[in-house]
């Protein structure tokens, strides 16, 4: 029975080949976005599969007691002091290992000096994770103090072309590290990214002098450490989370003002994809956003089905004739349905195939992506995955070809040899209600495609206000090098006998790019402190960035690298800290915890975050010592040959260290770059989601001027012109098109406005984003209604009038 149905399946898909190829083109487009995704998420749900005991392997996370939502702030780090009271009193933890993230800074091979950021990790990492290594024993190359173990990458650039295993390196002010093994190199996807992992056992001796803080084993620091244990079952999980919480309501000393912390069990397979969390050792797309992914590809998905019913009925007047046959012949209406989900299923397989070729092209794209390759999420064609989407297709075939199945098997024989759906006037009054069914799902089709379209033309025009906003400091002519904490007066000595170098100054960090240091300050002693955000910067910085001071002076000539005793702060701390106004600050003492600093100017606010957030109180400080970048203000005659020149310059500086520096509006244009990305990506969607909804709206508008040839004919008779045929064959259309548009665009625009508004800064939502909507969208039914009149209108009306 399979095989005739097949056989019956291909002959049919062979003679209407343009029906055939319609529905193939729109499923195979929307396949491809549905495979990647698929890909996506299989890849995020391949992470640390590969250790010895995955499925009873947990990581302590903390929370704020209350505030435990999946949106609310959580952390993957945890007091350190819970794995030696869980090994030393409780049976069930079978063992657990500490990390901290500690270990960062450069280290430095008779070749090579890198900067890194990596871990320390005590002598148990491998018997909780299965790594291997090429080189050296797991079971001791953590032990002793000042052993590291080095990633298989970072081993090969550190020293070319010999093993690294027993040599030592230079690591900053730490001293000399032995390299007690090397990482193999595997492609396991894990959320424990790391280029070395320093013995824990180091801590101790740098806290003592002082290196690190000799907090790190206080049960009060929840920020630098991980937790994780191997409990016997999983059934122990709750067990030993109620009594890691006893354990910290014995030990945590949190002043009655803070609220309470709470510590949870995360089985590592929650990890990733799991909740965004504080700390985190590495990136991956949380599960929010795998599910926003998801619905982009629902969305096509469901549009491509609606497209293949339209399409399918659309074609039943044409093969009413076939289904009479086969039912006077005896077939049943379970045959009848078999039969075409049979072709439902074989059209969704040759579409795979197709779409499979498309599928590999959007890898690449999907790597290509800025913020992809920024946080080092890259996907790999699987054959693992190729099961996955057969069954995916098969679903996908019975859900697509179900509704024409079911509607094309309760034909009338009789009704089926006259190629009529229904010779009777209620069931046309049926066909009327299920043609308004369709136009119904049409409708949902296009409002789905203005919504997608609505939001890429917002996302463009935020991304481009962001770019081309004005921070209110000078950012095109500032070229910046990463220092890589050689002495300030060195790298400024160097840089200023370059010729087009005007002047040279140093920051701490770059501004409205996120990053922000602060501590809690206060004016009054009785007044409650409130965190001012600060940057480290020169006397020079305030001229060269453009800030206009308001109050006061810039940092004076006697101003101590040394001996900090000024501080420069906005318009905003002004009013934060309650002072009478600009004037009334200057020569008053603000204090940042203990530290005392004499306010010496007040400049206009400016954006010194992301444009997203409001100005919030800041700080410009003089500390040579937290100096990480060079500002350099250039000519910017060429961008090129200016950037080549300061690389060039600084490889004659330091050959050892890579060079690592830019135009500080090429990064600022960087940070928003995600605006762009995820416009791109929803752009690809929306044109697929936009082409299979044409196809679609084309079988919807030829199945109803289908059933209403003969009206055309007599119309044509009466004397009708080919624009009077348009208004009224289109008409109905027109009004389905206006309602979709009216009812989507504010609702697109009210959903948008949700996550626009929380921006500080934002661009309007205005008719710039709904006139082109409306134009496309517009375009693309005219284009369809009047290829369909003309088809029909320009049939002979002596054959479309002859009697059934």
């Amino acid at each position: 029975m399979l095989r005739n149905y097949l056989t019956i399946a291909i002959r049919n898909l062979w003679k209407h080949k343009l029906f055939t190829g319609l529905n193939i083109f729109g499923l195979s487009l929307s396949m491809s976005i549905c495979l990647v995704l698929i890909l996506l998420v299989y890849d995020h749900f391949q992470y640390d599969r590969f250790h010895p005991n995955g499925d009873t392997t947990y990581r302590i996370t903390t929370y704020t007691e209350g505030q435990e939502g999946p949106f609310d702030e959580a952390y993957a780090t945890s007091s350190l002091p819970f794995k030696k009271h869980l090994i030393d009193h409780y049976s069930f933890v079978k063992t657990a290992t500490n990390l901290n993230g500690d270990f960062r800074g450069e280290i430095r091979s008779p070749h090579k000096i890198l900067n890194i950021q990596s871990l320390y990790a005590d002598e148990d990492f491998f018997k909780v994770f299965g790594f291997k290594l090429d080189e050296g024993d797991p079971s001791t190359a953590l032990t002793d103090p000042f052993s590291v173990i080095l990633s298989h990458e970072l081993a090969n650039k550190l020293f070319p072309n010999e093993s690294a295993f027993g040599k030592t390196i230079e690591f900053e002010d730490h001293g000399s590290y032995k390299i007690t093994g090397i990482t193999s190199k595997s492609d396991d996807n894990t959320h424990l990214e790391f280029e070395a992992l320093a013995s824990f056992s180091t801590i101790p001796i740098l806290a003592e002098k002082e290196i690190l803080s000799d907090r790190y084993n206080d049960w009060e620091n929840i920020w630098d450490n991980y937790n994780y244990l191997v409990l016997n079952t999983q059934d122990d999980r709750a067990e030993t989370e109620q009594i890691i919480n006893e354990l910290a309501k014995a030990n945590l000393e949190i002043p009655e003002d803070r609220p309470n912390r709470v510590f949870r069990l995360q089985a590592l397979n929650e990890i990733v994809p799991g909740r965004v969390m504080s700390n985190e050792i590495s990136f991956t797309l949380p599960w929010f956003l795998l599910a926003f992914f998801g619905l982009l590809g629902f969305i096509v998905l469901v549009t491509a089905s609606i497209n293949y019913t339209n399409l399918s009925i659309a074609k039943s007047l044409s093969r009413a004739k076939e289904i009479g046959i086969r039912k006077v012949n005896g077939a049943s209406r379970r045959q009848i349905i078999s039969q075409f989900l049979t072709e439902s299923i074989l059209t969704a397989l040759i579409s795979l195939v197709v779409s499979i070729f498309i599928y590999r092209y959007l890898i690449n794209v999907f790597n290509e992506i800025w913020i992809f390759n920024m946080v080092g999420i890259s996907l790999k064609d699987a054959l693992g995955t190729y099961g996955y989407f057969v069954l995916f297709t098969i679903i996908l075939g019975l859900f697509t070809g179900i509704g024409p199945a079911l509607f094309l098997s309760k034909i009338k024989a009789i009704n089926s040899l006259k190629a009529s759906i229904s010779s009777n006037p209620s069931k046309r009054r049926s066909i009327v209600g299920f043609i308004t069914g369709k136009r119904t799902l049409i409708s949902i089709q296009f409002c789905l495609s203005i919504l997608m379209l609505v939001t890429i033309l917002i996302l463009h025009k935020q991304a481009n206000f962001l770019v081309n906003a004005n921070y209110g400091f000078n950012e095109s002519e500032i070229f910046y090098v990463n220092t890589h904490d050689h002495d300030p007066e060195l790298v400024k000595s160097h840089y200023e006998k370059i010729t087009g170098v005007e002047a040279v100054s140093f920051a701490s960090h770059h501004p409205a790019i996120g990053r922000s240091h602060g501590n809690r300050a206060r004016w009054k002693e009785d007044q409650e402190p409130i965190t001012l955000y600060h940057f480290s910067v020169d006397p020079n910085y305030v001229e060269m960035m453009g800030l206009q001071i308001v109050a006061g002076n810039n940092f004076p000539k006697q101003a101590s690298d040394e001996n900090e005793k000024f501080l420069i702060i906005n318009e905003t701390a002004v009013k934060t800290y309650g002072f009478e106004s600009s004037s009334h600050a200057i020569g008053e003492t603000l204090f940042l915890d203990t530290l005392g600093l004499t306010i010496a100017g007040v400049v206009k606010d400016y954006h010194w975050e992301p444009l997203m957030r409001s100005i919030r109180p800041m700080g410009l400080r003089i500390q040579p010592e937290r100096y990480e970048y060079a500002y350099l203000k250039v000519k910017n005659n060429s961008l090129i040959q200016e950037a080549k020149r300061l690389e060039s310059a600084w490889i004659e500086f330091d050959p050892a260290r890579e060079f690592d520096g830019g135009f500080l509006n090429a990064q600022l244009d960087e940070f928003y770059q995600y605006f762009y990305d995820l416009g791109n990506i929803l752009t690809y969607v929306a044109m697929i989601a936009l082409s299979i909804t044409g196809l679609g709206f084309l079988g919807m508008v030829s199945f109803e001027l289908k059933t209403k040839v003969k009206e055309i004919g007599i119309r044509k008779v009466l004397g009708a012109s080919f624009r009077s045929l348009i208004l009224s064959m289109g008409k109905g259309f027109f009004i389905m098109i206006i309602v979709s548009s009216a009812v989507a665009i504010p609702f697109a625009m009210w959903l948008n406005g949700l996550w626009v508004n929380q921006m500080a800064f934002h661009a309007p939502i205005d008719h710039s984003i709904f006139v082109p909507t409306l134009f496309i969208v517009g375009m693309i039914a005219l284009a369809t209604i009047f290829s369909q009149v003309w088809i029909n209108a320009n049939k002979n009306p002596t054959e479309t009038l002859r009697s059934e």
